[in-house]
């Protein structure tokens, strides 16, 4: 009689790997990124039940630390990636950069995507604010903010970046304070003088020119212009990205554009998400929580790093 045949001793589980993500586009293939990156993208992914791309720029990078040229090629060579006419959603923490960049990138969602949405966990500022305006969805952190969208031109006398809009402006108040030095001196001098308008008003229109001429023959024509001419730019855009794939009106989108281009006092103002609601942008309660989304795009600011294109498995 034999003897039945000893089990055979099973065989030594191999512990599993966790997966590997990366940034598509920068730093990209070959540099997996860590747990505390992966695990809030990964949570936010699953709880929008949609694939997402990241533009989170800190600015130390000279080629992917702002929206420009080496980000729009790198989001066009990913292109592959969107899927079409499916849902994508886009986190961004930007400081900004050129408004031609951020167009095309907006362009590129709103062609291929059935619900493009934009996540904004802190801020998404100018360049970066124009390619929010093209979501569909737009989601904000509740501490996040947009910003202006008055273009940023290097000054070489000043060496300096500064706004186009300090030119446009500036003659605007120019000829508020000359029309507010007509008013007042005709307040001033018909009851003292008991002269007529028609007498005072020759006077003290010569008043007022004699004081902001030479002001306004300080101004360069040409660089105002070109100031101008940049400012339109990023209006236009912005209406179009408003306005291609929503019921907007023209007109409510050339309102919000305009009042984002001209209405604020400085390039680096706060919109928050009241200000936001308030300028009629359709802002909706974001479906998951973004705070683990915030402490993961803070950490990546303290440390200066970017990531930027589509949140993949590693290959």
């Amino acid at each position: 009689m034999t003897e039945p045949e000893s089990p055979q001793p099973a065989a030594p589980s191999v512990p599993q790997e966790p997966a590997s993500y990366i940034a598509g586009v920068f730093p990209g293939p070959g540099h997996a990124l860590p747990n505390w990156v992966t695990e809030p993208l990964l949570g936010l992914q699953e709880a929008l039940k949609m694939p997402l791309w990241l533009l989170i720029q800190n600015g130390d990078e000279e080629a992917f630390g702002n929206i420009g040229p080496a980000t729009c090629a790198g989001f066009f060579k990913a292109r592959n990636r969107i899927t079409v006419d499916g849902p994508v959603g886009l986190v961004i923490d930007s400081p900004g950069g050129s408004a031609h960049s951020a167009y095309r990138i907006a362009r590129l969602f709103q062609r291929r995507n059935r619900e493009f949405t934009v996540i904004v966990p802190k801020y998404a500022k100018s360049a970066a604010t124009l390619l929010a305006l093209g979501a569909d969805t737009l989601f904000l952190g509740k501490d996040a903010e947009l910003g202006p969208l008055d273009v940023q031109i290097l000054d070489p006398e000043r060496e300096d970046v500064g706004s186009a809009l300090d030119a446009v402006q500036a003659l605007e108040r120019l000829s508020a304070f000359s029309l507010s030095v007509v008013d007042q001196a005709m307040q001033m001098l018909l009851p003292r003088t008991q002269k007529k308008i028609e007498t005072l008003l020759p006077l003290v229109l010569n008043f007022s020119a004699s004081l902001v001429r030479p002001l306004i023959e300080s101004i360069d024509s040409v660089d105002y212009s070109r100031k101008s001419r940049d400012l339109k730019v990023a209006e236009e855009y912005a209406i179009r990205l408003m306005t291609r794939k929503s019921k907007a009106s023209v007109e409510d989108a050339r309102t919000k554009a305009r009042t984002l281009v001209e209405k604020y006092p400085t390039h680096g103002f706060v919109v928050d998400s009241d200000d936001a609601k308030a300028l009629g942008l359709k802002l909706l309660p974001p479906d998951a929580d973004l705070e683990p989304i915030i402490d993961m795009v803070t950490e990546l600011e303290e440390r200066r790093l970017s990531l930027v294109g589509p949140f993949l498995a590693g290959e």
